[in-house]
């Protein structure tokens, strides 16, 4: 007979959940207001589909102990690799991008999901003996952890995914302890190696970042999706204009409007106070974050808490500075609200390793 530690139950972070339901529900809401190509309300309905497998794995993941998951993150992150090299076997291609795989009436994407292995593997790293202190040694030896995802991930091409590693990378190399001095020589070599890196890049994310500068230098072109997202966000004023009256979304002038720009579509529809209230759902999940790592009694769930955390930061900073045209567009999905279904599961998979390290506390 199966038996639970009543203890585990009793420590699970309601309120973290209530919070992400929230936001889901929110995604829901307006996700049902578009009419997206030939798939017109069926998005709400895989949403919601794809929500239920995230709730289930989330459950599954918390469910087993974080520091089991943090062992066998090297076997992980092995079969996360393989993922993102099947990419180029198996992978379909979709407005010039292959970061798809088809299985049967679904499709997942491998870069989502490595997200979670990366976060595992750069604790397990971390926490090893060979890399205490953590210091430029240790760096030395994560760095190929590093750069061997991210190079498969730049080359389907996803800059966006790729470049969330870093931001990530950073806050657990700090939450472990590395000094600031050195965390500053590495920002200086990124910043002197930023010539090598602007020609590596490809004519349009050479062009998204030209843009970004000058959001008028291609108003019909490449600047077209930033300009029609700024639009609406202006035109939702204080209080929004209601899903009937959201004319740049319903009426499809804002290009990818319930994936990358669904910020922009909730800001139409709800105003400043809706942008309020979804802003303040992702602060509280954030710090609700935060406290389970700060509360965490062994640096093993600290680290596997604040690398969950900070990836969540890292993607609603990234995704709504690049819809409201703070930051270059870059392709990053906001969690629980944009659709997709690998990104959904995703964010669940998130949220089961924080409940992991919160049930066990006491232990």
């Amino acid at each position: 007979m199966l038996r639970i530690d009543r203890r585990l139950l009793q420590n699970v972070d309601w309120a973290l959940l209530a919070i992400a339901f929230g936001l889901v529900v929110m995604s829901t809401v307006t996700l049902a207001s578009l009419h997206v190509g030939r798939a017109g309300g069926s998005v709400v309905v895989r949403q919601v589909l794809w929500f239920a497998v995230g709730l289930t794995v989330m459950v599954l993941l918390a469910s087993l102990d974080y520091r089991r998951l943090v062992r066998a993150a090297p076997a992980l992150y092995l079969l996360g690799l393989a993922g993102l090299a099947a990419v180029f076997v198996l992978g379909r291609t979709v407005s010039g991008a292959r970061r798809w795989i088809v299985l049967g009436p679904m499709s997942i994407q491998p870069s989502e999901l490595f997200k979670i292995c990366f976060v595992l593997i750069v604790v397990w790293a971390i926490t090893s003996r060979w890399a205490q202190p953590v210091g430029k040694l240790a760096i030395a030896l994560i760095l190929p952890i590093v750069a061997v995802p991210a190079v498969l991930i730049i080359k389907q091409p996803d800059l966006g995914t790729a470049l969330l590693l870093v931001p990530v990378l950073t806050i657990l190399l700090v939450g472990a302890g590395l000094r600031l001095k050195v965390l500053g020589g590495l920002a200086l070599a990124a910043l002197s190696a930023m010539p090598l890196a602007w020609l590596a890049l490809k004519d349009y994310q050479r062009e998204r970042i030209l843009v970004f500068l000058d959001p008028f230098r291609d108003p019909l072109g490449s600047a077209y999706n930033v300009i029609q997202a700024k639009i609406a966000i202006g035109s939702g004023q204080l209080l929004g204009k209601g899903v009937a009256g959201a004319t740049q979304s319903r009426l499809a002038f804002l290009p990818e409007r319930h994936t990358d720009f669904i910020f922009a579509v909730f800001a139409e529809m709800w105003g400043f106070v809706g942008c309020l209230i979804l802003l303040l759902c992702y602060v509280l999940l954030l710090l609700r974050g935060f406290d389970i790592a700060a509360t965490a009694r062994e640096p093993v769930g600290r680290l596997v808490a604040l690398g969950a955390t900070a990836l969540f930061a890292a993607q609603v900073l990234i995704n709504v500075g690049m819809v409201t045209g703070l930051l270059p567009v870059v392709g990053i999905p906001l969690p629980l609200m944009s659709y997709g279904g690998s990104s959904m599961v995703a964010s669940c998979m998130t949220l089961g390793l924080l409940l992991s390290v919160r049930m066990r506390q006491f232990q």
